[in-house]
C-alpha cells in the first residue's frame, strides 16, 4: 500500500506541476483541509458511509460473490427508512431503531433479488446484482416524487423528517458529527471478530477460496451466498437510512443519486484495504479525508478538487497493478494460480 500511496501522489505532483501549479503548496492544502480543524469534523462525517459501504462490499467479496449492488441497497434501504421515521408515531428512539431496521431490512430484501437469480436460476451475480442499481435509481426516483413526495416541493423530496426521529449529532470537534459513527466502528470490530473467530467467518472464507472445496468441506454453498447477500445489503440499507436520518433528514432525490458515489468510493476502500474490517477503517478515514481536502485545496491553490479522485484511482490501479504482477511472478515459477482476485488473497482463515 506504501507503494501504491508513493506512486499515486507521485503522478499527482507531476500533472498539478504541468498545469504550472505547485504540488507542495497543493498537497499541503489537501491534508491540513482534510485533517485538522473543522476539516477533520467533515472527514469523520465523510468517512460514516464511506467504511459502512466498504465493509458491506467486503462481506460479499470475501465470500467470492460478486456484490455490485451495493448502491440499489443503499437508496432502498434509505427511501424505506425516511418513510418509516416520518409516519411510524412512538418515542423519538424507539422510532429511529425502527427506521434502521426497516432499512436494513429492505435493503437486504433487494441484495436477495439477484443472490435468488443466482442460486436458484444460474443467473449471474455479478450482473444482476449491477443492474438492479438503475432499476433502484428509477424505483426511488418514482416513489419520491409521487407516493411519498411532499405536495408542492420546488424538488422531488420526502417531508422532513421529525426532529425527534433524527439520529443525534454528539459534541466531538464542535458537533456536527452523528453517533452513527460509534455504530461505524462498533461493525468494524464485531465483523473482525467475526471474521477471525467464527464458524460463519471460516465457511465464508473457504467459499471465498473456492466454491466447490467449500462444497465439498460440507459449506451449503447456495444458503451461505444468500446468508451473505442478506447481510451485505442490510448493512448498505442503514447506510442509506444514515445519510437521510442523521445528515440530510428528508429523502432528496438528486442529492441521494449523487451520494451513490459513496457506494464506489466503498467498494475501492475495500479493495485497497483487502476486505479486513480495521484496514478498512483507515483507509476510509484516509479516503473521506482526500475527498474533503481535495475542496480545501481547490479553495486555497485553484487546484481542481478533483485530483483528489485521481490519486484514489491510482491507488487502486497501483495495488491492483502489483497483484496481476503477483500472479505473473508466481505463473513463472510453475505455480498452479487462478486470475488475480484481490477479494482472495487475502482472506485467509485467521487474518482481520
Amino acid at each position: 500500500m506504501t507503494v501504491a500511496l508513493v506512486v499515486a501522489f507521485g503522478l499527482g505532483a507531476v500533472v498539478i506541476a504541468l498545469t504550472g501549479g505547485d504540488p507542495l503548496a497543493a498537497f499541503g492544502e489537501m491534508l491540513t483541509g482534510g485533517f485538522t480543524g473543522s476539516g477533520l469534523r467533515n472527514t469523520l462525517s465523510r468517512m460514516i458511509p464511506i467504511v459502512g459501504m466498504a465493509l458491506a462490499f467486503s462481506l460479499a467479496f470475501r465470500s467470492g460473490v460478486l456484490n455490485l449492488g451495493g448502491e440499489g441497497q443503499m437508496l432502498m434501504g434509505a427511501l424505506f427508512g425516511t418513510m418509516t421515521a416520518i409516519v411510524l408515531p412512538g418515542p423519538g428512539p424507539v422510532v429511529i431503531v425502527a427506521a434502521l431496521l426497516v432499512g436494513a431490512a429492505v435493503g437486504a430484501l433487494w441484495a436477495l433479488l439477484p443472490a435468488l437469480g443466482q442460486t436458484k436460476f444460474q443467473v449471474p451475480l455479478l450482473i444482476t446484482s449491477l443492474l438492479l442499481n438503475y432499476v433502484a435509481r428509477a424505483t426511488t426516483s418514482y416513489l419520491v416524487r409521487y407516493p411519498f413526495g411532499e405536495p408542492g416541493a420546488a424538488f422531488a423530496s420526502t417531508v422532513a423528517v421529525p426532529e425527534s426521529n433524527r439520529i443525534p449529532d454528539f459534541p466531538f470537534l464542535g458537533g456536527g458529527i452523528s453517533i452513527s459513527l460509534f455504530f461505524v466502528f462498533g461493525l468494524v470490530a464485531l465483523l473482525a471478530v467475526v471474521y477471525r473467530r467464527s464458524v460463519f467467518g471460516y465457511e465464508t472464507a473457504m467459499l471465498g477460496f473456492s466454491g466447490p472445496f467449500a462444497r465439498y468441506g460440507g459449506v451449503d454453498v447456495e444458503r451461505k451466498t444468500l446468508l451473505v447477500m442478506a447481510s451485505a445489503g442490510a448493512i448498505g440499507g442503514l447506510v442509506g437510512s444514515h445519510l437521510v436520518l442523521g445528515e440530510t433528514y428528508r429523502y432528496i432525490d438528486a442529492d441521494m443519486i449523487a451520494q451513490t458515489g459513496f457506494a464506489w468510493t466503498g467498494l475501492m476502500v475495500s479493495l485497497l484495504a483487502a476486505n479486513r474490517p480495521v484496514a478498512i477503517l483507515l483507509a476510509g478515514f484516509f479516503f473521506a479525508g482526500l475527498q474533503i481536502g481535495g475542496f480545501a485545496m481547490e479553495r486555497a491553490t485553484k487546484v481542481s478538487w478533483q485530483l483528489a479522485e485521481m490519486i484514489q484511482a491510482l491507488v487502486i490501479v497501483a495495488v491492483v497493478s502489483r497483484l496481476g504482477l503477483t500472479w505473473r511472478r508466481r505463473r513463472k515459477l510453475g505455480e498452479e494460480v487462478g486470475p488475480p482476485q484481490p477479494e482472495m488473497e487475502t482472506a485467509h482463515v485467521g487474518e482481520v
